[in-house]
């Protein structure tokens, strides 16, 4: 029997000293690691940042064959990018990521940090909904396009506070415009929070610190913070004024003293 071939590598930015503690990113769908890179350089004295793209953003894109598209598969890769342990920070769909990464391998992972994330839907009926409207909405992607698809998914109420920054959101726009609509497509259907198993039952198994922040006027997501805070042993929860659930695009530096606090406190308590 062949052994199993390496999982694909990431297409990965670096940012920081060499031999400093390390620091993975990971971003939301439609981002890239540029997303993360105004935290970046503001902790590049001190941290290791390592920046991936996802599988179907940015520059990782696959051949078709390969089912880099799945949570498992996704989480795999990223682990092959990234010396362990680190200190893991996720983003919205990076988030649901980085939360399943810390319950399957806590042994990698000096601290976990969620922003603006959730541990997937409880029932299954909800799984087996948003599965055919995260489908239903892949479909729409292929077949209008990019720029049609992003007005439709910047429309939603989720983001009504980045709606009122109008320069911010034609920077962020930009950027997501340089994403491949068919890449985004596999990737909204593989990660569907719909195709995620929820995670709500095991986050009592947590033994990391942990942070979770969420912006003061995303309201469904610091409730859900809040829910998850008092479900995951020790966990720190702050909510960042003057955003909504793009928190890291709008209070980039409130975002990065949170978390230089919590990790420079996370390592003391690890040593």
């Amino acid at each position: 029997m062949k052994p199993a071939a390496p999982p694909p590598t990431l297409p990965l930015r670096i940012c920081g000293r060499r031999n400093a503690p390390e620091i993975a990113f990971l971003h939301g769908f439609l981002g890239s690691s540029a997303d993360w890179l105004p935290v970046a350089h503001r902790l590049r004295a001190a941290w290791r940042c390592v920046l991936p793209d996802l599988p179907g953003h940015g520059r990782a894109h696959f051949p078709k064959p390969l089912k880099l598209y799945s949570f498992d598969s996704a989480t795999q890769a990223i682990l092959a990018g990234v010396q362990q342990p680190v200190h893991l920070v996720g983003y919205s769909m990076g988030g649901r990521l980085a939360l399943q990464m810390a319950l399957q391998h806590p042994e990698r992972f000096r601290s976990l940090t969620l922003i603006s994330a959730s541990p997937g839907l409880p029932l299954a009926a909800e799984r087996a909904a948003r599965r055919r409207a995260d489908d239903a909405l892949a479909t729409e992607l292929e077949q209008h396009g990019l720029n049609a698809f992003l007005t439709t998914w910047y429309a939603q109420k989720l983001f009504c506070n980045l709606r009122r920054k109008p320069a911010l959101l034609r920077r962020l726009l930009a950027r997501r415009k340089r994403n491949d609509a068919a890449e985004l497509a596999r990737m909204l259907r593989g990660s569907s929070v719909g195709r995620q198993p929820s995670l709500w039952p095991r986050l009592k198994k947590l033994r990391l610190p942990v942070l979770l922040l969420a912006g003061q006027q995303d309201e469904k997501y610091v409730r859900l913070m809040r829910q998850m805070q008092q479900q995951i042993p020790g966990a720190e929860l702050r909510v960042v004024p003057g955003a909504g659930h793009a928190v890291v695009e709008e209070q980039a530096a409130r975002v990065t003293r949170a978390l230089d606090k919590f990790l420079r406190e996370s390592s003391r308590r690890k040593t």
